[in-house]
């Protein structure tokens, strides 16, 4: 019996990318990695990520999902503690919609 692909809507910029996600039980911070590299079929990367902002300040991308009681879009850090975080600690599941999340951090 052949497993049933885990796919994503990613969302960035107005843009929705449907991505399928080869080990839905990486890292966060690995998936995101990944997101970064992925290449399309045009051969361009998927998504266009600045490394810094235009002040200058480096950028870091987080997935994000939203509530659907609250109509807000919830950070999923990647770790908490020591611990590393997956789809599952966020209750991702295949389909779900999440958001990338641009945050400049101070230098």
């Amino acid at each position: 019996m052949e497993e049933k692909d885990f796919l994503l809507d990613i969302v960035y910029k107005n843009q929705t990318v449907r991505f399928k996600v080869v080990n839905p039980e990486a890292p966060l911070a690995t998936l995101m990695t990944n997101l970064r590299h992925a290449i399309g079929q045009d051969g361009k990367l998927i998504f266009d990520f600045p490394s810094i902002d235009s002040t200058g300040a480096p950028m870091e991308y987080f997935f994000g999902k939203e509530d659907p009681e609250l109509h807000e879009i919830g950070v999923l850090r990647p770790r908490i503690g020591r611990t590393e975080q997956t789809l599952a600690d966020y209750g991702v599941e295949n389909g779900d919609m999440l958001h990338l999340i641009a945050d400049p951090f101070p230098g």
